[in-house]
């Protein structure tokens, strides 16, 4: 049907009909349903064929166990393996460990278990779509009511010995989240925060219609910065706010004396450094300021303006090298202690500051576009990243380089409108497509900002989506001091412990290997456990320095 041309890996035929079978025309292996039928033509009989090779999964899951974590204390006791509810593990497909360690450490959040696991057979029972297979809520209920209800972690023995649990296959949910994503489909390795991101926008996507998203678990993860700018000439301030609920923070390199034939070291940094960096204040050079009516110097920083319930944060370890994001074994230094982050919420206006005047900011529409580099974004777009987002961060930085330009990719990863162009197209019609304002209303969107998102997207359906979904309506510092004292009660709580982290070996976040600790309970009745792909055991002592993204509770 398609017309691509496939190869198929002799040594991998097995009786029951699976093959490794590689499309060039994708560059992806694939799965052929009519691989007997196929093969019967070149006059191989698949029924009396015998394995004698790894596939390709089973090759690439062996390289990346050979990125082994540690499963001994620190006196070389040997972990000892558990089993039980929210102690089930998960099998690795072939390259799918981020997704594992992920779906861990999110079902070991309360509003995320309780969500799903308690309902699961009531939904299973009433739910209207006719392919389980394809409703995202199902499949969330499954996977909830494997890890949790203990029937599916039970612990083997072999001569006597206690082995680890074979744990469950989330073949069908990776099938459905990934449904609409070529790399989460595919069999190669991705990067956990990114599919920590994709995660999130789909559950929000399958959560709006059910009681108009007010059982969303995504929300825990909901929280709002403010931005602070000021012209440094005449000294005027502007605020605004954004929605986010994932948080990227920077970390310091500060290489260690280099050992000959051993790996670059670095020094420690803490997390609160982390937390500075990114509430540092930053220059703009070139502002055109709308009270100075010229081009100045101003000061940009971020804050806080409202705390989430549960804080996700990916750390930045990355440089390049020869052109190819390279990871940085940069230990961070996180407490087990609460750790208290009122220092870092903004104040909004104060007294004694005046405020920028208002402006469009849009530049004279006989203005000349800007220039851009396009050897740097053709650096960019190599490393996956779309066209829209290297010409808007290439223009961001000021054509500085393409460090700088992927710097700012990885800091405005989670900005609703990164992949909208600067400015927005000409001639938009006046009135959206029907068929898009009917489709995202079935969502829960009302039709008004449905209507308006499509307009400011030139009517693609998919980004008025993500403008849905990440932009609050009106958003303002009234607002939202309203809505934190009404129904956030972060206003009275900036306190929070480590709940659980992802960590991850390898040179780069798209190889290697990634792993879950969780933490379970509060207070001393809490216990650590370890999760690698289907093996869980207990874990005393939580090795958190190399961990990549990390989950903080609020201590309400």
């Amino acid at each position: 049907q398609t017309g691509h041309r496939v190869s198929v890996k002799l040594g991998t035929i097995t009786p029951e009909g699976t093959a490794d079978a590689y499309c060039y025309a994708c560059d992806d292996n694939k799965l052929n349903p009519h691989l007997a039928q196929h093969l019967q033509v070149f006059g191989i009989n698949v029924a009396a064929q015998q394995k004698t090779e790894k596939s390709i999964a089973e090759l690439q899951l062996e390289h990346n166990l050979k990125f082994d974590f540690s499963m001994t204390t620190a006196d070389g006791t040997q972990l000892q393996p558990v089993a039980g509810p929210g102690l089930t593990g998960l099998r690795n497909l072939g390259n799918s460990c981020y997704l594992a360690s992920v779906m861990q450490c999110v079902f070991g959040i309360d509003r995320f278990r309780d969500r799903y696991f308690p309902s699961a057979a009531d939904h299973f029972l009433t739910c209207s779509q006719l392919h389980p297979a394809k409703c995202m809520l199902c499949q969330l209920h499954k996977l909830a009511n494997g890890l949790w209800s203990g029937r599916y972690a039970v612990l083997e023995t072999e001569d006597g010995e206690t082995r680890h649990q074979h744990g469950i296959s989330p073949a069908h949910f990776k099938a459905m989240v990934a449904r609409d994503h070529p790399e989460f489909a595919s069999m190669r390795q991705q990067d956990a925060f990114e599919f920590l991101q994709h995660l999130n926008k789909q559950i929000d996507i399958a959560e709006r219609p059910v009681e108009g998203g007010a059982l969303n678990p995504t929300s825990v993860f909901d929280f709002t910065t403010e931005e602070r700018l000021q012209c440094t000439k005449c000294s005027r301030v502007r605020y605004t706010t954004q929605k986010s609920s994932l948080l990227s923070l920077p970390v310091a390199k500060r290489p260690l004396a280099a050992v000959e034939g051993a790996p670059q070291e670095f020094e420690p940094v803490q997390l609160a450094e982390c937390f500075d960096m990114m509430t540092a204040d930053e220059t703009v050079d070139g502002y055109m300021c709308p009270s100075c009516e010229q081009p100045t110097t101003a000061k940009k920083s971020t804050r806080f303006a409202t705390f989430p319930k549960v804080l996700a944060v990916q750390v930045r370890r990355f440089e390049f090298v020869n052109w190819v994001p390279q990871k940085l074994e940069i230990p961070v230094q996180v407490p087990q202690s609460p750790i208290e982050l009122g220092a870092y919420r903004g104040q909004g206006l104060q007294p004694g500051e005046e405020a920028l005047p208002e402006t469009n900011d849009q530049p004279p529409t006989d203005a000349q576009p800007e220039p851009v580099d396009e050897s740097v974004v053709a650096q960019l777009e190599s490393m996956g990243f779309p066209r829209v987002r290297c010409v808007k961060a290439v223009k961001k930085t000021g054509n500085t380089g393409a460090e700088s330009a992927m710097n700012w990719i990885f800091e405005h990863m989670d900005d609703a409108d990164i992949d909208a162009p600067d400015s927005e197209p000409q001639g938009t019609a006046a009135v959206a497509d029907p068929a898009a304002v009917e489709q995202l209303m079935a969502m829960g969107f009302p039709q008004a900002r449905v209507e308006r998102e499509l307009l400011q997207s030139d009517g693609d359906a998919n980004r008025a989506l993500d403008r849905l979904l990440n932009l609050s309506d009106d958003v303002t510092m009234d607002n939202v001091a309203a809505a934190t004292d009404s129904k956030d009660d972060s206003a009275s709580c900036s306190q929070y412990e480590l709940t659980g982290f992802v960590s991850h070996k390898g040179s780069s976040v798209h190889c290697g290997h990634y792993v879950a600790t969780v933490r379970h309970g509060l207070g001393t009745d809490s216990a650590w456990f370890f999760f690698n792909d289907a093996r869980v055991v207990a874990q005393p002592e939580p090795q958190s320095e190399q961990a990549y993204v990390y989950f903080f509770t609020r201590n309400d």
